[in-house]
């Protein structure tokens, strides 16, 4: 006899590679992490991922941004459930665009344009990194790409 097969409950998220006139990409600190990411955030119950992450902007950022083209899909198996990160290709800011920036302060710490290479594993969440290089080949490519995880 077999066993029922038992549901993984998973959670998800959703990001954006928002450049400037430079290829830099941006990123924010969120003021409860020590580390750096994408701006986005997680999928409210019943939420798609672009909606989520054109919420996500207007809240963090304070810009509401078109997303483009999807550059990754990544599952994280991780202890009690699996994460489940979608990034997608964001527009490139143009100046006034950047000069129009507001922090959401309860969330956003800071933000910083940076070089993709400049992007390590000190920076970014150690699990995140993966996803970070995958998105970049992504868009290098011209193709989506999509990851299994384990910690």
């Amino acid at each position: 006899m077999t066993a029922p097969a038992r549901r993984t409950t998973a959670t998800a998220s959703a990001a954006a590679v928002v450049t400037d006139g430079h290829g830099r990409v941006l990123v924010v600190n969120p003021v409860h992490n020590e580390r750096w990411n994408l701006p986005g955030g997680h999928l409210d119950e019943g939420e798609l991922p672009t909606a989520a992450l054109r919420r996500e902007l207007r809240e963090e950022i304070g810009l509401d941004l078109e997303v483009g083209g999807l550059l990754v899909t990544a599952w994280l198996a991780r202890p009690g459930g699996a994460h489940v990160f979608h990034v997608f290709e964001g527009p490139q800011l143009t100046p006034e665009q950047q000069q129009r920036i507001t922090l959401q302060e309860s969330e956003i710490g800071e933000i910083r344009f940076c070089r993709p290479e400049d992007v390590t594993a000190d920076m970014v969440p150690p699990y995140v990194l993966p996803v970070w290089q995958a998105a970049l080949a992504a868009r290098r490519q011209g193709r989506p790409a999509y990851l299994e995880l384990s910690p």
